[in-house]
């Protein structure tokens, strides 16, 4: 009887024994099969981010492209507002100093009279060698 007692009690420990391991591996395959899903999903977050911080990165750029093209537009544009001036005030001080000979011409009668004696002389002097080079 004690031995049966022996045996039945050995029997129910080695039973037990074994439902731990079997409890124990089911334990194990699951924070196995967790940890899986939990890298799974890390992983797919960690693309997410990596995916985003491209995007923003790409908008960053064309936005800073985009800022650039424009600062560099208002500058062109300053600068032939610039030159389109200067050549205004180059054309008005040139006009001013003919207006001026003008003006001094009409006025003063010897430089008249000295202004069409010369004119004269530089077109007979042109036409005349033009004929003669004809001959």
């Amino acid at each position: 009887a004690a031995r049966e007692r022996n045996a039945e009690t050995v029997a129910m420990q080695e039973e037990s024994t074994r439902k731990q391991e079997a409890l124990r591996q089911q334990t194990e395959l699951a924070i196995q099969a967790e940890r899986r899903m939990t890298d799974e999903r890390k992983a797919e977050l960690d693309k997410d981010v990596a995916r985003a911080k491209a995007l923003a990165e790409a908008e960053g750029r064309a936005n800073e492209a985009k800022l650039a093209e424009d600062v560099n537009r208002r500058l062109l544009g300053d600068r032939l507002e610039a030159q389109r001036k200067q050549a205004l005030e180059a054309i008005n001080a040139t006009f001013q100093h003919l207006g001026k000979a003008a003006m001094t011409l009409l006025t003063d009668r010897q430089k008249l009279v000295s202004f069409a004696a010369g004119t004269t002389a530089l077109a007979l002097g042109v036409f005349g060698a033009r004929e003669s080079a004809r001959v």
